[in-house]
Formats: C-alpha cells, structure tokens, sequence
C-alpha cells in the first residue's frame, strides 16, 4: 500500500517497521515538531496555499500513492482542489469534541473517515459518505521505552497530561481523586507539560499509570503507559480499551464505586502489579504504528461510495472555515474566505465567514470591517444565527449597552425555532476558549438528538 501522508508517521514507528507500505509524507519543512522533536517531511509543500495538482507534481518520480491520509483537519489546512485527487481521500479525526463546528463542513472531501467509536455515528449523522472505526493512536517509539537508566520506580500513581478544566471538565475532579490517595499512603504524582523523552522517563518512574479518556476511546495515554512498563488503569466503561488490552491481564479497569479500592489492593500485591505490568507491555508492541497500518488496510478494502456529489461553493466554503483553527496564517485564512464569499456575495455563510477571517487576520483593526459585514448577513437572510451571535460578542466586547441590547433582541427574535441552515457557520471566540468547546459539545448533542434547538440554546446563552 502506497501512502501519500501529511503526517510524519515515524514520530510514532521507524519506517522500516511499516512492512507493506510505501510511505511518503508532505508538509511545510518548518513542521512537523512532535514532542520537542522535528520530524521532516519528504516532501515540502504548504496545503494552506496549495492544491492537490501542485502536490501531486510535487511527489517523488515514479511514486503512485494508493490512498491520501489526512490526519486531523480541524488542525491541518487541506490542500485545495481535492475534488480532483483521483485516489481515495481518507481523513483521520481526533478531538471533535472540541472543534466540531469547524470539521462539519469538511463532508466533501472524504471518500472516508475514520473515527473512535463514539464518533462514528455522529459522523454518519453529520452526512460524510464514509465512516470507519480504526484508533488512529499508538506509542511513539522514540520516547515511549523501558528506561532501566530511570532506576527503581519511585511512584505509585502517576499521571502526565492536560490539565485545562475547559478542556478536561469530567476528568478535573478525577484529578482530585488521583491526588486525594496520598491520604492512604500512595506516592502520587500528577503533571503538566511533560513531553517527549522527559515524560518516558516520568512513566518510568510509575508502577501504575492512570488514565481517563474523554470520548471512550484508547487513548494515546493508553499505549503509552505500558510502553513505558507501567500497569495502565483504566476506566471501566471505556468503549475501546477491550480490543487492545484484556483486564485483570494485561491491564486493570476502575469505575466510580471502586477506585481507591483497585489502587490499594494493585499496591498491596505488588507481584499482580508487575505480572500485568509486564503482560501490558509485551501486549503493546503488537500495537506499534507499524502493525496497525495493515490494520488499515483491511478496514479500507471495502470500497465505500465514494465522495459525495457537492458544489463548489460547498467545497470552498468548508475548506476556509476549517481552516481557521489551523496553523495557517490569518492572511491565508483570509484569502480562503475572500474566494468563498467571490462565489456567493450574498450568502449569508460567506459574509459570517469572511468578518472571522478578518479578525483573525487583522485583530482588532479588523473589527469595523467584520462589524459591517455580519450586518449586512443579517440584512441578506432574517433567520441566519452566527452573525447575530457574533455581532453580540463585538458588542460585549465594546461595553456599550445600547448596542448590546440590539443585539440581544436580535438574538431573542432569530432563536424560536432554527433549522440547521439557520446555525450553519462559525463563531466567536476563536480556539478552545470554554464557551467554544461548550457550543462544540452542544452541536455534538444536537446532531445526535436530531434536534437543532439544542444547538442554538448554546449559541445564545
């Protein structure tokens, strides 16, 4: 198998490992930096100004990939023009939770896309033609090892990660509990901001690593721990786990009701803690990137239907708002959402979607021009929301009461009873701020419910 990449795989496996596949990876030579590590690409090439022509005459001579995998459009731009790739476009989606109103529009240019388990409905309730269950995830081999030059492990419990309460809100008051068993005599150690060769050598330190993943899914935590040769622990319901890992063997599972107990009794019989220890971690490297890429190629040998009929505006449209949250410049962005908005002047989606990019560009000398142009989306369509929102947040942000009480009429007038159409497009803040992720969760919710109420509820409170 033949696979054109825009992620440089080897982070997680050396390429001799990845038996049957020819690999070759494109992306700005500046990228890709993987825990403190820089990880080239074979090819240079900048897909938030390029177009698949440029990159396909951009491969190395003689070199037909198979397959285009992109990894997380929510955070690497696409090139443009992918309606004309003509091999199979398979995207890889990761954190939906977080950037789900920038990835829905994103159902043009996948033949399929490959999610958790969780995700897999949403994404088919979301109208991507294709979608398949594989975990993208494993250890990187590079720095997820056994360290005998650590020493003896001198931690009980250990866990490295993100702590962001925005971000981790089920797992916030988990973190309490972790810490709360030193009561009991447990050396723990909670951290954040441990990367690379620096957070191997930390899991080293650890006899149990604890976990808890955010959509049920084998988390990269997971391969990690016992590539590290510490016991991983899990939480009970995850919805993954089970394919990996067998519990009570080669790793333990924990639910609310027995926490403090599975810990303390793993402790008080250190000789099941190692046995499963070691069991877990012989048990990972038969999950190593390299063995799950034919993993891969079995769950896309069935062909799917194929990429769905679509418009250009359509194409256009959603490549430039999932571009705002990536790495590519607000210039760039910019000019993604100027070529949107040439298509349809008059669309209010385009309008929304150009006064973003706008401020992302230019800041706050850009809020005049984005003020003017969510005005004049309002004008064009009476029941489009996310200018309307987005008009409240410049008012919030000025201090001036009269203007926020316009807008906040406005809001109340448009939320009766929204179609889909109605919230199609981005709004402020920007990133992973709270109220970002809350509307994230509630589109999440919504489109499972069927229900775009729930989603405008979100968007107006």
């Amino acid at each position: 198998m033949r696979i054109l990449c825009n992620l440089p795989l080897e982070c997680f496996d050396e390429r001799a490992a990845m038996r049957g596949v020819e690999l070759v990876t494109y992306g700005p030579p500046s990228r890709m930096i993987v825990d403190g590590v820089h990880f080239p690409f074979d090819v240079a090439f900048d897909p938030s100004t390029g177009s698949w022509e440029e990159l396909a005459a951009a491969l190395p001579h003689g070199f037909r990939p198979d397959l285009l995998l992109l990894y997380w459009p929510d955070q690497e731009p696409l090139p443009a023009g992918l309606e004309h790739c003509p091999i199979p476009v398979v995207g890889v989606v990761s954190d939906y939770n977080l950037s789900l109103p920038y990835l829905a529009g994103l159902w043009p240019f996948f033949d399929v896309v490959l999610s958790d388990r969780a995700g897999v409905d949403l994404f088919r309730a979301l109208t991507f033609a294709e979608v398949r269950y594989w975990n993208q995830y494993a250890h990187k081999r590079p720095f997820h090892r056994l360290m005998p030059e650590v020493g003896p492990r001198d931690l009980d419990v250990g866990f490295a990660g993100n702590l962001n309460p925005a971000v981790q809100r089920e797992r916030g008051p988990w973190i309490d509990r972790v810490r709360q068993l030193r009561q009991h005599g447990v050396a723990v150690d909670v951290q954040s901001g441990v990367f690379g060769a620096s957070y191997g050598r930390f899991l080293n330190r650890c006899r149990i690593g604890w976990n808890r993943s955010i959509r049920g899914e084998m988390n990269l935590r997971a391969f990690e721990v016992p590539a590290c040769g510490a016991l991983l622990l899990q939480e009970r319901e995850n919805l993954e786990v089970r394919d990996f890992l067998v519990p009570d063997e080669e790793c333990v599972l924990y639910g609310a009701d027995d926490f403090e107990d599975v810990v303390l009794a793993l402790l008080g019989d250190p000789a099941r803690l190692q046995r499963i220890a070691a069991a877990g971690h012989r048990r990972v490297q038969d999950h190593r990137l390299g063995n799950r890429l034919a993993q891969l190629a079995a769950t896309l040998a069935a062909p799917g239907p194929g990429r769905p009929e679509s418009t250009e505006l359509e194409r256009v449209l959603g490549r430039a708002v999932a571009m705002l949250p990536t790495w590519a410049d607000g210039r760039t962005v910019a000019t993604a959402a100027l070529a949107a908005n040439h298509l349809a002047p008059n669309d209010p989606r385009t309008l929304n979607l150009l006064a973003m990019a706008t401020l992302r560009w230019r800041g706050s000398e850009g809020g005049e021009t984005a003020w003017h142009l969510w005005q004049k989306a309002i004008a064009v369509d009476r029941h489009y929301l996310p200018a309307v929102i987005n008009l409240a947040a410049l008012a919030s942000a000025s201090g001036d009461g009269n203007l926020q009480r316009s807008t906040r009429l406005e809001l109340d007038r448009r939320c009766g009873a929204p179609t889909w159409a109605d919230l199609d497009g981005p709004t402020l803040p920007l990133g992973y701020a709270e109220t970002a992720i809350d509307r994230s969760l509630a589109l999440q919710a919504a489109v499972r419910a069927g229900e775009p109420g729930l989603f405008a509820g979100a968007l107006t409170r």
